[in-house]
Order: C-alpha cells, then structure tokens, then sequence
C-alpha cells in the first residue's frame, strides 16, 4: 500500500483507543465494548467497536475502505463485503438510516464518513463542599455533586494525522498485499498467477460460462480531473481484452457505460443478464499509472474484491490486459492468454485511448476528432496495430454518417490501414472484424462472412463483431441467420439501440412483425431518448401497409433527433403515399437542407409534383438539378427516370448514356435489401428508360440481374410487399402483363400503398388500361382513405 494511504495509527492516534467519546447521543467506551444513552446500554462486538472508532477519530472526513480493512481487520483476510456488513449493522445499533443517515454517510466507491458530533468525555475530580456551607435562598437548584468517577464532555481535538511520503511505503506484514506493480504483459501475468492469496476468498463463485460481468467506465481520481477520457478510453480496453475470453461473457461499452456505479446498475441487473460489475479509478502519479479495482456483485452491488495495479509509464500498453485478468482471476477463471503483439510505447497507447473515448461520441465531430488521436498514435508508434484499426473505424464510420463521404474513398482510405494493422498482428480480433465489416460495406458478402467468422472465433464475446455479423447476413438476404447474431449481440448490450434496430429490422424481412414490434417497444423502453425506437416501429407501419402507424413513428423518431436528413425523405414518401402533398413538401424541404447530396435529395423532393400531376413544375425542378445531378451516378438515372414522364424519352436516354459506363464498370451492386424493401431498384429504372428509349435488347440483361436479385432474396426468406411491385415492373416491360398484375395483387395483399406512382411509373404504362390494373389502385385507394382519416383524426 502506498505511503499516501497507509493508514498505520501513530503513537498519538494509538493513544484514542481507550477514550470514551461522545457521538451523537451515544457514549462509546472502547474499553469496555458499550454504548451508552441515558439509561440505555449496548454491548458492541469488539471488531464493530474497532470500526466505529476508527470512523470517530475522524470526524466528518472520509475512511477509505483499505483503511477500513487495514485498521479494523488488519489481522484477517476478509473481503470488503465485510466493511458493508458491519456497517449496516453498526448504523442498526445506532438507530441510523443509509438514506437519512445522522452518523454514517457513505460516500459511493470510496468508504464512509461519520458526520455526527464527535467530542471526549473525560473525567473531572470534583472537591467536597466546605463544611457548613448552604445554599444561597433563591437561587437555581444547583445541578447534582460529581463523584470523583463521573464524567464530563470536553470538545475533542485530535491530533493531526502524521505527514506521510509520497513513495509507496510497505505494507503492513499481517494483510496481505492488493496491489501489483506492473512491468510489462509476461511479468504481469506472472504476478498473477502467483497472487492467488489476495482473490476474492468467501463469495460463491459461478460457472465461467453463467457469468456476464459489466465493465463500467473508470473514474479520474486525478487532482485536477484532467484523465477521465484516459479512464474511459482505458474501461474499453479492459471490455475488449475481455472480448476475447472463450467462457464468460462480457457487457458491451454501449450498455455498460451507462451506469456510473454499481449501485445505479444494480436495479436493472436482472433486466440486463448481467451478473457481476468491475469498476475502476485511475490516477496518474509520477512514474505512472495507479488503477484501483472493484469487483461486485451486479444483483446487490456488494463489493466482492479490491485490487490495485500499479503501471511503470513505459508498461502502461499492458494496463488494460492486466486488469482484465486480474478480473478473471477474482471470478475464478481462466486467465487470457498473453498476446504475442509487442506491447505499444506508452505516449502512443494514452493517444489510443484517448481516440476511443473521442469516437464513442456517436457525432460526426467525434469521428473526426478521433481519427486524428489515432494518427498521433500511429506517429508514436508506427508498430501500433490497434492504432491503425481505429483509424480505419473512422473512415467506415465517417461513410455511415451520411457525410458525403463516397463509399469508394472510404474504401481506398480504410482498406490499407486494415491491411497494415493485419500485418503487424495477425491474431487481432476487431483487425479481421473490421476487414469482415469493410467487405460487407463493398456487398462482398461471402468474404465479410469468412473475416468476421475468424474474428468471433478469437473474441466470441465482442458484441460489435456480432453486430456486423449480423448485418452481413441481413443485407446479404439471409434475415434467419442474421437473427441469433443479432439475439447474442443484444444480449451482451441491451441498451445498444442500433443493435435492436438492426435485430427489428431482420424480423421485418422475415415477415416476423410482432418479434419486430417487441423488439422497438423494449428499444424505446431501455432508450426513451433515442430515435432508433420509434423509426423502427415507422418502418414496422410502413411493411404492414399501415401508413398512420408509420407516419406517426417517424414523427416521434424525428422529434428526438431532428437533423436524421433519410428519416424526413422517408417521411415524405409516406406523406405522398396519403394524398398529404403540404406535408411532403415540408419534409423534404428538411430533407434538402441536411442532405450532403443536395442533387440526390432535389430529385427525390420532385416527386411530389408526379403526385400533384404538376408536369411544369416538375419540368422546372429537372432543369434546375440537371447541372448539379451530373456529379451523382444515382440522381442523373432517376431524373432520367423522370424525365420520360414528361416525354423526353431522347433526353432521358442521353442522361443515362452519359453514365452507363459507371452502372457497367462498379462491381458494387447499385440495389441493397434496404432500397429494395422501399421500392426502389435502380437497375429496373435502367431498363424502364432503355424499353422506352425502344432498345429493349439493352434492357433485358438489367431486368434479368433484377428478377436474379428479387429471386433470390425472397427464396431466402424476405417477405417484402416490394417484392411484388419489382416483379411487376420486370413482368410488364417483358411483355407479361397477367404476370404483372398478380404480382401487384400479391404486393397490395401484402400491405404495398404507393398507388399514385403506380398510375405513373413508365414501367407499367402498359397496364394502366387494364380493369384488374385499375381495380389494385381501388383498394390501395380505399386503404389511404381510411388510414388518411385516421391520422388527422
């Protein structure tokens, strides 16, 4: 134990141990092991009498539990667990309450404070009367005689606690030692193995594989609260070291560091699986790091094991996997195994953490500010694996923002941070998990399969990784198999809103609506805050064909974060859909003016007026994006796509000519499972323009990829309404209008509502005449009614 908390008595303190004092209303004699008030004595457990004093010979200060442990126990080996029992025993006997506590405060993770009065009670020789003296007449009734053994209060001064240095002093030889001094990844792992005498010695120890322990964010026990990033960055390190663990589960950052403490998580423990808690506080001293861990009981928050680590600055790169095993060894577990990675030089590691914490921000700003820790890290350490995994994080991240960002920059910008992260560790979970990631992002999906397979084999418990696995099945058109990576994901971070979106949305693939509609109901109850929720029961209304319920979930989504720009062009399709025209234009006015493709979001805001049937507003919406849409492979097809409503097929034909080459050359399919269940396939929109150009010869090899495509993705399980308005789109410019029509039939069934586009997709033209054609716009017709009426109801 370090000078700066030993708390060995002095002569001076030793000499309080037999003073009785005055706490409170009660009177403490140490001597005799009693409480007195008023008539009223207790007799106190010698070792409780220890505790109180020990607590009164500080008045209204903190006793840290090690200084508890120390003074009142130092002659046994007990867990903390002890200090609380004795506590709430001790505040018993008092007739105290923890929450109006009048004697004992407990001051959260750290120990106690006394905040009764204390003072002495001392002795005071009283001289007998003169002889022949009497009271005075009229006067106050003196107060009774002493006899020379009665006592009177005196205020208590104590004395200063003794100066102490600052170099960590020796511990006591009767208690067994809580700290470990840290000299690299090999020497601490061998000082745990042999430490086994200070582990967690009387709780109940569970099988490694019903354990799931959440690592909370450590506190910054620094002077001037300067490290708390490093202590953050530090607590998921420690999560991701325990990631890799082969038995015990461990919580997702998303999920754990919501709490604070482990009294705040304890409520919810039994909601959340977990079922033990590892908290940490970090402090910087001169030659290092110092990190003081707890372990608790999740289901009652009581302290199980306390340790302190100590880091060299040059070995604090192996903090984090210290403290991951010194955890594992206070559970009863097998240790991890040491990397075979050298260890990174300190300044780069602090840079890293200091990266994590920056990216865990969930803003755009974050990421960026993330990105460029990690390049300091890099610079540091030029041998850094990590460093250049969480470099190339950001860029994928970046993407995802919706910043602009093109998907092939973030490729040639990820891709060779990756490929040099695997070169310098091979053996890197998150580093084969990333690249998994990247190639589901590229729609290699049968790769992504293979790199995330080998990354959950070396950290089985990583929820991110999960979640990726998850996703590359989903978009890969598998929502069977997406779902138990999804379920396992959830389970080790159920506060992780995007994993339960992510989970909500393959159950709506697979046609499972009530698990989807569980799943956002239980995502808004953990994350009322959080937008996620609400969207996912928006895109439930929208699968269901229930356009009020759809509506009204992305109007509460949107309330919780306005500036979701694909949310309010959603939104506007929805509006459409309803006959809503004011509404649309409002949503995607807010759709253009967040949208980091202001020629993509002024195409789509153009279809409003198909709706409206305005062909000279619409004329005049395309000749205005008809400069900006050049620069957009996506706006300049589905302008094309507008532009043969009005009749200028020639016009059309030459904006998709002027682009081809792109659709042609980019292995990246230009259609996802996303675009797809919203009705929205642009190779169909490539052949539609080329059938009404009249070169059919180039649209068939569009339309055969598309029906392949839909095939496939319905074969393996999606049930999506837009299935059936992609199959009539193929069937109608191939001439099969009986095709056609029952796949429409089979879409309306299906919950399909966007009639108004219907009447006026050029793919379909060739039905419009039709009965059975005229008959489907009916019943979407009648459905809107009902469901328009309802919203403004």
């Amino acid at each position: 134990m370090s000078g700066a908390e030993s708390l060995t008595p002095g002569a001076e303190v030793d000499s309080l141990a037999a003073r009785t004092l005055q706490i409170g209303e009660w009177q403490a004699d140490p001597v005799l092991d009693e409480l007195r008030r008023g008539e009223q004595v207790l007799k106190l457990e010698p070792r409780k009498m220890r505790l109180l004093m020990a607590l009164a010979r500080r008045p209204q200060q903190l006793v840290t539990l090690d200084q508890l442990l120390d003074e009142v126990w130092g002659d046994l080996v007990v867990t903390p667990g002890s200090v609380y029992q004795s506590i709430s025993q001790l505040r018993s006997v008092l007739g105290d309450e923890a929450s109006q506590p009048r004697y004992i405060v407990t001051v959260p993770r750290k120990g106690y404070r006394l905040v009764a009065a204390v003072s002495e009670v001392v002795a005071v020789a009283t001289p007998a009367p003169a002889a022949g003296a009497t009271s005075a007449p009229l006067q106050p009734e003196p107060e009774p005689k002493r006899r020379a053994t009665d006592q009177a209060v005196a205020p208590l001064v104590l004395p200063a606690p003794p100066t102490l240095p600052a170099s960590p002093a020796p511990s006591l030889p009767s208690v067994p030692s809580r700290r470990l001094l840290l000299g690299g990844s090999a020497a601490a792992a061998a000082l745990l193995g042999a430490g086994g005498w200070w582990a967690w010695q009387r709780a109940a120890r569970m099988p490694a594989g019903d354990i799931t322990l959440a690592v909370l964010p450590f506190d910054d026990a620094s002077p001037k609260d300067l490290e708390q990033p490093l202590a953050d960055g530090l607590a998921e390190s420690v999560i991701g070291a325990l990631s890799r663990h082969q038995q015990i589960r461990v919580t997702a950052r998303s999920t754990s560091f919501q709490f604070r403490s482990a009294q705040a998580l304890a409520p919810q423990a039994k909601q959340l699986a977990v079922t033990h808690v590892l908290w940490g506080e970090l402090r910087r001293w001169q030659q290092g790091l110092q990190l003081k861990l707890s372990l608790h009981r999740a289901a009652d928050s009581e302290l199980l094991w306390h340790h302190v680590l100590e880091s060299q600055a040059a070995a604090v790169g192996s903090l984090a996997f210290s403290a991951a095993n010194a955890a594992l060894q206070a559970l009863g577990v097998a240790p991890l195994p040491v990397s075979a990675a050298p260890m990174p030089l300190a300044d780069a590691y602090e840079l890293y953490l200091l990266g994590l914490h920056h990216q865990r921000s969930a803003q755009i700003e974050g990421v960026l500010k993330a990105r460029a820790y990690f390049q300091r890290a890099i610079d540091a350490d030029p041998g850094f694996a990590l460093a250049y995994v969480g470099q190339a994080a950001t860029w994928i991240a970046e993407f995802h923002y919706g910043s602009g960002l093109g998907f092939r920059t973030m490729d040639a910008r990820a891709q060779p941070l990756i490929d040099r992260a695997l070169q310098l560790d091979p053996e890197q979970a998150l580093a084969l998990g990333l690249q998994g990631h990247l190639k589901a992002n590229l729609s290699q999906h049968e790769e992504a399969r293979r790199w995330l397979s080998q990354a959950l084999e070396k950290a089985p418990s990583d929820a991110s990784l999960l979640n990726w696995s998850g996703s590359n099945e989903s978009d890969d058109g598998w929502p069977a198999r997406a779902q138990p990576f999804f379920s396992k994901a959830a389970q080790l971070s159920p506060l992780a809103v995007q994993i339960q979106h992510r989970a909500g949305l393959a159950a709506i693939h697979a046609g499972q609506y009530e698990a989807a509609e569980q799943t956002y109901q239980r995502a808004i109850a953990m994350a009322p805050q959080h937008a996620n929720g609400h969207w996912g029961l928006g895109i439930l209304g929208f699968a269901r064909g229930r356009l009020a319920d759809a509506v009204l979930g992305y109007r509460k989504a949107l309330l919780l974060d306005a500036k979701r720009e694909p949310l309010w062009q959603q939104l506007a399709w929805l509006y459409l859909d309803l006959g809503l025209e004011d509404d649309a234009h409002k949503a995607f006015a807010q759709s253009q003016a967040l949208s980091a493709t202001p020629a993509s979001a002024r195409v789509a805001a153009a279809y409003r007026f198909v709706q409206a049937g305005d062909r000279a507003a619409l004329e005049q919406a395309l000749r205005l994006t008809s400069a900006e849409a050049a620069s957009e492979r996506d706006a300049v097809i589905d302008a094309a796509l507008l532009r043969l409503l009005l009749g200028q097929k020639d016009l059309a034909l030459k904006a998709l000519e002027s682009v081809i080459g792109l659709v042609q050359a980019d292995p990246v399919p230009l259609y996802n499972n996303w675009l797809s269940f919203q009705g929205q396939h642009i190779l169909l929109d490539v052949a539609t323009i080329y059938s009404a150009a009249g070169q059919g010869e180039k649209a068939e090899p569009f339309l055969a990829q598309a029906a392949a495509y839909i095939d496939r993705y319905v074969k393996q399980g999606n049930v999506w309404h837009a299935a059936g308005y992609h199959r009539a789109r193929i069937a109608a410019l191939r001439g099969q209008p009986d095709a056609a029509l029952a796949a429409l039939e089979d879409a309306v069934r299906l919950g399909w509502r966007r009639g108004w586009w219907l009447a006026q997709d050029p793919a379909l033209h060739s039905l419009r005449d039709l009965p059975r054609f005229k008959a489907v716009l009916a019943r979407i017709e009648d459905s809107n009614r009902l469901q328009r009426q309802r919203l403004l109801a």
